[in-house]
């Protein structure tokens, strides 16, 4: 009846725009990245709104694994988390000190970068479980190697924090050369080593990113923390000796759009703002509810392709806030489903062709796709 009731007073919009998200192919990275490195747990990071996939549903899609740790990087995703799935969660980010009472200290555990974090956790009285970041050479935050000693004796007299793990983040992983990941395994490596003498045993060491998991070869580090992997984008550029490595992963977004105005443009005739596109001869115009309100950049304007079933076609003018103009056949009509990005990884209207365009990578690219278009799980 509850439901009947819910059905008929709010009822379920078909939407024009839809990112489709398929949990296979999620799963069978996640399961081709621990095969990568077999000694080691697995913990997928879904910060950012899981890369613009969609935090609830990659949340759900994880939900009956049984990696160790769901990582995010704020409160508002620690909720999401823990409403949708009884996995551990990894608070990556750090917050205010007023804040930490907030979490449940059960459900949680924080990444700790510095002394007055240790003393604030301690405060609160809590059995606090804990992983210390240690600052190997990004110099963005965490306990450097000098300071660690005062945090290790800090940490010896509040016997509520678990020091249960220690990591750190590589800053230089995806260049074709190995120096700095050497530089700064040792490091990590020393610092690890004042922990254990301090009388700690944390029982899990993570470094590895995911352009790391394809690099390192090192049973020291029995965690790794895949990020983009995990969706299939590597960051290994194809002349890296690891690149191949990467072919065995799969894109898991795809993003359709419909087909909502046709219009037929005579020669000379102008398309879109500031008249920046105009054909030599008669045309069909199909306009899109897809523009860079949703996540296309308008730099990428006149350089990218939309798919209608087999065929290509080429986004005229300037892209706009919610709408994108394209050139097409007859066999488009208004109502037509047409695919903004394709899961075809060498398909013309792939994100990485997308993320070229507009003069970024595919990091940034991902994490500006609209929050509020619709996700739906194959």
């Amino acid at each position: 009846m509850l439901w009947f009731l819910r059905t008929l007073f709010s009822p379920r919009i078909t939407p024009m725009n839809v990112v489709w998200l398929r949990k296979k192919v999620l799963l069978q990275n996640l399961a081709y990245l621990q095969w990568l490195q077999p000694q080691a747990a697995i913990f997928p990071v879904l910060k950012s709104n899981a890369y613009g996939h969609g935090l609830k549903h990659v949340v759900q899609m994880l939900a009956k694994t049984e990696v160790p740790y769901i990582a995010v990087d704020s409160y508002p995703e620690y909720v999401v988390v823990k409403k949708h799935s009884s996995l551990p969660i990894l608070l990556l980010g750090e917050t205010l000190l007023e804040n930490y009472k907030k979490f449940d200290h059960k459900k949680v555990t924080f990444c700790v970068y510095n002394l007055w974090t240790i003393r604030h956790l301690w405060r609160l009285g809590k059995v606090t479980k804990i992983h210390l970041f240690f600052n190997t050479g990004m110099n963005r935050e965490g306990i450097q190697e000098d300071e660690l000693s005062g945090c290790m004796k800090e940490l010896q007299s509040h016997p509520n924090l678990v020091v249960e793990w220690v990591l750190s983040h590589f800053f230089d992983a995806d260049a074709l050369s190995d120096n700095t990941l050497t530089d700064q395994i040792q490091c990590f490596k020393r610092m690890y080593y004042k922990v254990l003498d301090s009388w700690f045993t944390p029982k899990r060491r993570h470094i590895g990113n995911s352009a790391a998991m394809f690099k390192i070869n090192d049973d020291f580090f029995n965690a790794y923390r895949p990020w983009i992997a995990l969706y299939w984008y590597t960051p290994l550029r194809p002349e890296d000796p690891f690149y191949k490595q990467t072919n065995n992963l799969f894109p898991v977004l795809s993003i359709t759009s419909r087909v909502m105005s046709l219009q037929t443009i005579w020669p000379w005739s102008w398309v879109s703002y500031h008249h920046e596109y105009r054909p030599s001869d008669k045309e069909i115009v199909a306009t899109v509810p897809f523009g860079y309100a949703e996540w296309l950049s308008r730099n990428a304007s006149g350089t990218l392709f939309i798919k209608h079933r087999k065929t290509f076609f080429r986004q005229v003018g300037s892209i706009c806030m919610n709408l994108s103009t394209y050139v097409v056949d007859s066999s488009v009509h208004i109502g037509d489903e047409v695919e903004i990005i394709s899961d075809n990884p060498r398909a013309k209207n792939s994100l990485p062709t997308l993320a070229e365009q507009s003069g970024t990578i595919v990091y940034e690219t991902l994490v500006k796709l609209d929050r509020g278009i619709r996700r739906e799980i194959l």
